[in-house]
């Protein structure tokens, strides 16, 4: 018996076998209307939706220091605006201060289990 395809799975199923392929993927209305997280239906009219891959930059819209026990350095948390419209909570990798609208880029942890996303500065290398 072969496996099921990720699409009788549902949405999420299909978005986290894209970011294990490397692709960070997001759901689109046919209006063009960014829908994140993934969804059965278009939140307010139920409509179809369509998946499109997101072009892994975004702007910080807000974000938080989270402490931990030391050695570990504190987890930095943000609502990234992407620039597809749709916004996502997910942590910033890096050893600098972050600041509103500072520009990001996604990268994918795709051989975690589950796949997830991080950001970390424009600019800045991928730290894992």
């Amino acid at each position: 018996m072969a496996a099921p395809s990720t699409a009788s799975l549902g949405p999420e199923a299909e978005y986290l076998q894209a970011l294990r392929e490397g692709r960070f993927c997001f759901q689109r209305t046919a209006a063009g209307r960014a829908v994140f997280p993934p969804r059965l239906a278009a939140p307010g009219d139920g409509a179809a939706l369509e998946w499109a891959q997101s072009s892994g930059r975004g702007r910080v819209h807000a974000v938080t220091e989270q402490p931990q026990k030391p050695p570990a350095p504190s987890r930095i948390i943000a609502i990234v605006e992407m620039e597809e419209g749709f916004r996502l909570l997910s942590r910033i990798e890096t050893e600098v201060p972050v600041r509103i609208g500072q520009c990001l880029r996604a990268v994918i942890a795709g051989e975690s289990d589950p796949p997830h996303v991080f950001f970390v500065p424009q600019g800045e290398q991928d730290e894992g």
